[in-house]
């Protein structure tokens, strides 16, 4: 007969950020009331309200932290194609809309939100 701490070992725990496997469990944190839980690595790397706000976008729109690293990726070219995907479906792009969908390919990519809006800062300044 398993025992149910046997059943629960069976069972892999994955970051709510980078998807990593927690193997040691006793470094899980809590990311939020119900955002699942976040490893070790990540909880050193990011600030709690960036945490809160990743597993937010990636609950809601899909993925994980650095899913599609790439080291091609720029801002700009994808800030482009929201903006020319926008104005093809018609849809009304507003800041807040882009700067989500932005954030979000970002993330994505693996870029962190303070590497984020540094370079969004670049952009403005240019």
């Amino acid at each position: 007969m398993i025992g149910k701490s046997d059943s629960k070992s069976r069972y892999s725990v994955k970051c709510g950020i980078c998807r990593e496997e927690i193997v040691d469990r006793a470094q899980i944190y809590q990311a939020g009331i119900s955002l699942g839980v976040v490893c070790s690595d990540c909880y050193k790397q990011f600030p709690a309200e960036d945490l809160e706000m990743m597993a937010n976008m990636f609950i809601a729109y899909g993925g994980y932290f650095g899913m599609l690293k790439d080291s091609n990726f720029s801002l700009v070219k994808t800030l482009e194609i929201i903006l020319k995907n926008g104005l093809k479906e018609k849809k009304i792009v507003n800041t807040e809309q882009i700067n989500i969908r932005l954030m979000h390919k970002a993330l994505l990519h693996g870029i962190s939100p303070e590497e984020y809006i540094q370079n969004l800062s670049l952009l403005v300044e240019d």
